[in-house]
């Protein structure tokens, strides 16, 4: 089996920061997908924590080609979360992160996290899982940094469950998680069922409904449900960087096009309604 991946970042209207805080990797020899966020609190004190998570992300897609080139049976996600870690020293800020990888002989996904980022696994277009979150309090998270009081690459929870052909897996970072329920994702995938454009699309697609999402003041959010469990009065989404990550199982041997995928959509455009996003069903 093999991961078939794609990709999109919408990071939010910042000119100070136009790279926006949450940064992001494929490796695709490795098998190995992760996504960072960088916690925005440091820039109360002039630090750009998006430098952290991109060192992060960095730092990981190299450690997780060269366990590849090593000639190693998979990539362990962990080994490559305290990689990163370490050579990530020198640099101020903090993130959360998640990465996954594929066991491309046993089938077995394998994925670390740390903070409010994390991934989905859906099987016909259901979500069979979703990882949860770590955080101290409400819309404080677990977060990866090098001062005290930060955490350590010990504290990520740790994950292995089995994969089939046909499964999709959604990472995210809070962007997304905080703005859209799995059950939207699952129409998104209805949507897209069978009409034969690939994972980077998909991407693009999820991103876009969360991007919209983050807008409206008027629909209840994962986050404005999360903010009234903890007492605290929010309407609607929550606007931030958003990072989408799709990875498509299929078996090696089948694949042969982004057509073979078995998804399509048309493109995205950020000022459509929500209905527009879900509408072509087959």
């Amino acid at each position: 089996m093999k991961l078939v991946c794609g990709s999109c970042y919408l990071p939010k209207d910042n000119p100070d920061k136009p790279l926006g805080e949450d940064a992001h990797f494929i490796c695709h020899d490795g098998q190995t997908i992760g996504v960072a966020d960088g916690v925005g609190g440091w820039a109360k004190i002039g630090v750009d924590a998006g430098m952290y998570a991109r060192g992060l992300m960095n730092n990981a897609n190299q450690t997780a080609m060269d366990m590849t080139r090593a000639a190693a049976a998979a990539v362990d996600p962990r080994n490559v979360l305290n990689q990163a870690y370490a050579n990530n020293a020198g640099v101020q800020g903090s993130s959360t992160v998640c990465i996954l990888s594929l066991n491309k002989e046993s089938g077995a996904l394998h994925a670390v996290n740390v903070g409010d980022s994390g991934f989905m696994v859906f099987r016909d277009s259901r979500c069979l899982y979703k990882s949860p979150p770590q955080q101290r309090m409400f819309n404080c998270p677990y977060q990866l940094g090098n001062y005290v009081g930060y955490d350590r690459p010990k504290a990520a929870l740790e994950f292995v469950m089995e994969a089939v052909p046909g499964d999709i897996i959604v990472l995210g970072t809070d962007g997304l998680l905080d703005n859209m329920f799995p059950s939207e994702i699952e129409d998104v995938l209805v949507a897209y069922r069978g009409s034969g454009r690939d994972c980077e699309e998909l991407a693009s697609a999820i991103a876009n409904l969360a991007l919209f999402n983050s807008l409206d003041k008027y629909s209840v959010s994962p986050f404005q449900m999360e903010a009234q469990k903890a007492g605290l009065e929010h309407a609607g989404g929550k606007i931030d960087d958003i990072t989408v990550v799709v990875a498509q199982v299929v078996a090696s041997s089948s694949f042969t096009t982004p057509a073979s995928l078995g998804f399509g959509f048309e493109r995205t455009d950020t000022k459509r309604k929500r209905e527009d996003y879900i509408r072509f069903r087959n």
